[in-house]
């Protein structure tokens, strides 16, 4: 049974107040089924919420580029959700004494320099692509011990949104490997994950011309100036305070970050 208007509603305020106050809530699917378009409703409400007083949105960011991932939520595609003004960080420390149970994700990250506008192919983003640069993700879940049971809930919940660190590399799409780009994610000196872009979908910029297509239905874009998160490369790490993380690719950059 399709959810109403007053439901998607108090779906989106339920985890607009977890945001807002950081205190988690339980999974939205355990009081209802929900279909994808459904959670992606709830996701543009919740985000309209933070936009008031967080500010723009700044960029988009994909989630489950993996064919396993998908697999073990059971949806046939990536899904994707916003990057806010207010989430994007300097090099302050991370912030854990004000997020739930934040997690840490290594990401290559596109600033745009034109308009994509569907259909797009992996070639149009490449050729759109102004720079690549080095992202570290702290993902944030809103609901309570990072409680998951379906993508139709992390759609909901701004695809786990927490904060950006974005690296102050900035290169040329024309010299990055991406297939081949490698990265290390070391905790205290010690290496945690390592990967390549390849396991971003085969590519970073396929999931990325997915998004483009998927966009176009949704009344948004891809539009110059924005940041494009590419999807995690690595399993995510769990954040404790007093860490330090390093995050060192190959040919793009490094972000070094301590969680305070």
């Amino acid at each position: 049974m399709a959810l109403s208007d007053s439901q998607i509603s108090e779906f989106a305020e339920k985890l607009y107040e977890a945001y807002d106050t950081k205190e988690p809530v339980e999974p939205l699917s355990d009081d209802a089924e929900f279909t994808t378009d459904e959670a992606y409703q709830i996701q543009a409400e919740m985000v309209d919420m933070i936009k008031e007083d967080g500010g723009p949105v700044v960029g988009k960011k994909l989630g489950l580029v993996s064919e396993a991932k998908q697999e073990q939520l059971g949806i046939p595609e990536p899904i994707f959700g916003f990057v806010m003004e207010e989430t994007v960080l300097d090099r302050e420390p991370i912030p854990t004494d004000d997020m739930i149970a934040p997690r840490l994700e290594a990401e290559i990250g596109l600033i745009l320099g034109e308009d994509l506008e569907a259909p797009v192919s992996t070639q149009d983003v490449l050729a759109a692509t102004e720079y690549v640069v080095p992202v570290v993700e702290i993902l944030e879940s809103r609901y309570a011990g990072w409680a998951i049971p379906s993508a139709q809930d992390v759609i909901a919940d701004n695809t786990s949104t927490g904060h950006v660190y974005v690296g102050e590399d900035y290169t040329d799409v024309t010299d990055v490997d991406f297939q081949m780009e490698p990265v290390t994610v070391s905790v205290n000196g010690e290496i945690e994950a390592t990967g390549v872009g390849a396991d971003i979908a085969g590519h970073p910029a396929r999931p990325v011309a997915w998004l483009g297509d998927r966009l176009e239905g949704l009344g948004h874009s891809l539009e110059a100036g924005e940041l494009v998160m590419t999807g995690g490369i690595n399993a995510a790490i769990d954040i404790e305070p007093g860490d330090v993380y390093n995050v060192r690719f190959g040919s793009i950059g490094s972000v070094e970050l301590r969680a305070e």
